[in-house]
Order: C-alpha cells, then structure tokens, then sequence
C-alpha cells in the first residue's frame, strides 16, 4: 500500500480521485499551501497535482516541492485541465514525471498509471 497526496482545490475530484485509488493511504490536500505542508510532514510515495488552484498554482509547488530537499525525490504527477500546450513542458523540467488532462482520463485508468508509476503491476 503506496502512500498518496493529492493536491486539488476541487472536492469533488479529490472524492473520486480518492476513491479510484482505494487500497492505498490516501493523503487529501485542497490547496498548493496545504499540499507543501503535507508532502513535508507525510512524506508520501506519489504526488498527484492539479495546476489551476487559487493562492499557489501547482507549477509553484512542484517548483517548491524539487528544491526542497525533503521532498525532492518524490515523483509528481501533474493533472489539470490545461491542454499540454499550455504547460506540459515547464511542468516537467522542473520535474514532474508525468503530465496527465483530467478530462482525457478516467479515475481507473489514472490508477492504473499511478500503479505503474510506483512500480507495481
């Protein structure tokens, strides 16, 4: 059982997220400030963030969370809905390992990549 945060301002999607990811230790946060505050404190397996959120976006984090030395070997993956025009990029030189839109993914096939991502079949 992997350990997940899960950085989103939006409830709904941390529900269904939440649930898509059933039998893993789910860590919730509503914002980017709360997201920092429990990647530190919980030191999760996984990252899943979400860019568009109010206060500090989600590129600002995984900026954050890769000079923080605490956090840096965390993988995040990003999933917003900004077309991967938009950020996809940036978002991985400053070291995400994946680039994810919400509208084009399920919650099942998310899990399925999260497991992936944490080296599980």
């Amino acid at each position: 059982m992997a350990k997940i945060l899960i950085v989103d301002d939006e409830k709904p999607i941390l529900r269904m997220y939440s649930e898509a990811l059933t039998g893993h230790d789910i860590i919730l946060a509503e914002n980017g400030d709360e997201g920092l505050k429990m990647a530190s404190k919980e030191q999760p397996d996984i990252i899943l963030l979400d860019i568009i959120m109010p206060q500090v976006n989600g590129l600002d984090v995984l900026e954050k969370l890769k000079n923080d030395r605490d956090t840096s070997g965390i993988p995040v993956i990003i999933l917003t809905n900004l077309p991967e025009e938009a950020s996809a990029d940036k978002a991985k030189a400053l070291g995400a390992v994946a680039y994810y839109v919400k509208a084009q993914y399920d919650p099942e096939k998310l899990a399925e990549i999260v497991n992936k991502t944490l080296g599980k079949k």
